[in-house]
């Protein structure tokens, strides 16, 4: 199995959890550490973002672009689906944060690779 298909399960896989978590329904929930929620947006389009980029190199402009687009559709949704969530524009901030971070990580990794291979 080539490593790209298993990079493509793994961030359709990705796609559908992050999917589920936004649009669940969640009581607020006391912070114990400040901004973990922002953290937690970070991580988790970093992680689709990486598994995206990997997936398909050469489309990693559109799909970061594409990656942006669905974060702040999901804080609309958010808004429009769910009653006990509501849609934050720092969220989407955060979801940019991590979608840039990961796309530097690929792209230094993607450069690696070609280098490590001649």
């Amino acid at each position: 199995m080539r490593f790209s298909l298993i990079a493509k399960i793994i961030f359709i896989a990705c796609l559908a959890l992050l999917t589920y978590l936004l649009l669940i329904e969640m009581a607020p929930a006391e912070q114990r550490f400040p901004y973990l929620d922002k953290i937690q947006h970070i991580v988790a389009f970093g992680g689709a973002t990486f598994w995206a980029g990997l997936a398909y190199p050469a489309r990693q402009q559109w799909l970061m672009l594409g990656l942006l687009i669905y974060g702040g559709l999901m804080e609309v949704l958010q808004g429009l689906l769910t009653v006990t969530r509501q849609p934050s524009v720092y969220d989407w901030l955060a979801d940019s944060v991590g979608i840039l971070l990961a796309w530097g990580v690929v792209i230094l990794c993607l450069r690696w690779w070609q280098h490590r291979r001649g």
